[in-house]
């Protein structure tokens, strides 16, 4: 085989490696958008709630790698017919979108869509090289809608279609449709809806992460200050604590902590169901909220557990590097005060917290007195260390369990998750939103107490951010 034809044919088979084990990019908004494979290549999925009263103005940017412009930034167009996309218009359901990427093999990242000049959607970029592509559309109706007769829609105009390679069959497109004047109004249009329906108040019920981050992460309005090294929990404070019980005949016993994370779903740790000879089902256990008492008669929120999730690497042996459980509850939460979720990480902050970062844990567990649980929830805030810091206060054998999967905090007071605060939420403080980052995983004992002095071990959850977004209930 001469030089050249050897080099096509390792191209050749760099491109469709390149395709087909390709890692696909970090998607800040899963709820309205997706990478979809079709043949060797993908293509984007997006669903928006549009306003039929108005003409919609569509933007969706990706950060592409590498220097090199395209001739064309990609197809922005219809998945369904023109009829289907006026019904769902009207009875305000979403309307699909396919993303045609232009350069075949790579697959570029998702960083921004807006809807009407409101952004709806935002991710960082990859790092440089890279390149920014841009896809923009007009979508309306063209006629009024208390008009049986309704024939079509006002649309921008398509982009130019690039051409595809001749070995992949190319997807069918949407049929052009015409454009027709719009008719003018003499009242003033409605502002267009958001792209996922509004939270109307904290008793409505969240179904997507979109509509979460209108809600999550944010504390009732307190008297006091918020103080540390161990001190009390005010009620309503950090309203996504959760206390989790197991049922031993009559007795309800107190178990793991745990966090409220949407309103049927409850986050903890693997190991408070699996560890040993534990073997705890969710017909056994029971979730309290809205509660800073373990006492289950004062106010707050009771529910059964339907479902338990445990994450699929999770290894009694170094169960640190996936010790996380999802837990389905019975019925759906309404929020208030007093219960409300944690917002989730996401691409927005940092991913590698500098030594020093400032983060909080609570719960019931023990106290320094020795008592195995304290009646009232505490809490204390703790700094991030890095990994080389943490395996440096640590055993050999109790290092092995710091993962990549794993982020470590200690505090210079000595203050700390002890036993009974597993499954609890490690948190930080991002301009006056609370993001969970890690789960209480494991701690340093001494004799007869926990030895705070020594770093202690969180599951990161950052970490295992697609596993749990595509396995939590809403």
């Amino acid at each position: 085989m001469c030089q050249m034809q050897l080099l096509g044919v390792l191209i050749t088979i760099l491109q469709i490696n390149l395709i087909t084990g390709q890692n696909l990019p970090f998607i800040a908004c899963p709820d309205i958008f997706q990478y979809q494979e079709y043949g060797n290549e993908y293509k984007g999925l997006l669903k928006l709630f549009l306003n039929k009263d108005v003409e919609n103005e569509m933007r969706v940017d990706f950060s592409q790698p590498g220097r090199t412009e395209p001739d064309s930034p990609g197809y922005f167009g219809l998945s369904d017919d023109e009829k289907s996309v006026i019904l769902n218009m009207i009875n305000n359901k979403p309307i699909n979108f396919k993303i045609d990427f232009p350069t075949p093999g790579v697959v570029p990242k998702l960083t921004m869509v807006s809807l009407n000049g409101d952004t709806v959607c935002q991710a960082m970029p990859f790092e440089p090289p890279s390149i920014t592509l841009t896809l923009t559309r007009r979508l309306g109706v063209s006629i009024p809608w208390n008009n049986p007769h309704w024939t079509g829609l006002s649309q921008g105009q398509e982009p130019p279609q690039r051409s595809r390679p001749q070995q992949l069959a190319p997807s069918p497109r949407p049929q052009q449709v015409p454009q027709l004047p719009k008719l003018e109004t003499t009242s003033r249009a409605p502002p267009p809806p958001p792209l996922i329906p509004p939270v109307q108040s904290t008793k409505s019920v969240p179904r997507t992460i979109g509509q979460l981050s209108g809600v999550c992460g944010r504390e009732k309005t307190i008297q006091t200050p918020f103080i540390h090294n161990g001190i009390e929990v005010e009620r309503g404070q950090l309203p996504w604590m959760a206390a989790l019980f197991e049922l031993v005949g009559r007795d309800y016993n107190f178990l793991c902590g745990g966090t409220l994370i949407s309103a049927r779903t409850v986050i903890s740790a693997a190991h408070c169901f699996r560890f040993g000879s534990r073997s705890l089902t969710a017909e056994r256990t029971t979730v309290s909220l809205g509660r800073i008492s373990l006492d289950l008669i004062s106010p707050g929120k009771t529910s059964g557990v339907s479902l338990l999730l445990l994450h699929q690497d999770y290894n009694p042996n170094v169960y640190t590097d996936a010790d996380l459980a999802l837990l389905q509850l019975t019925e759906t939460i309404q929020f208030n005060d007093y219960i409300k979720p944690i917002c989730l990480w996401n691409e927005n902050f940092l991913l590698d917290l500098p030594s020093g970062y400032k983060s909080y844990v609570a719960g019931w567990g023990e106290d320094e007195k020795g008592n195995r649980n304290t009646r009232l929830a505490k809490m204390t805030d703790t700094d991030i260390i890095t990994h080389s810091e943490c395996r440096g206060n640590l055993s050999e054998e109790n290092a092995r369990f710091i993962t990549s999967h794993t982020i470590c905090a200690s505090n210079a007071q000595a203050s700390g998750p002890c036993s009974g605060d597993s499954g609890g939420g490690l948190m930080l403080q991002e301009e006056d939103i609370w993001m969970l980052r890690g789960v209480v995983s494991a701690g340093q004992r001494m004799t007869n107490r926990c030895n705070l002095t020594l770093p202690v071990i969180y599951t990161d959850v950052a970490k295992h951010i697609e596993w749990l977004l595509g396995s939590m209930w809403f």
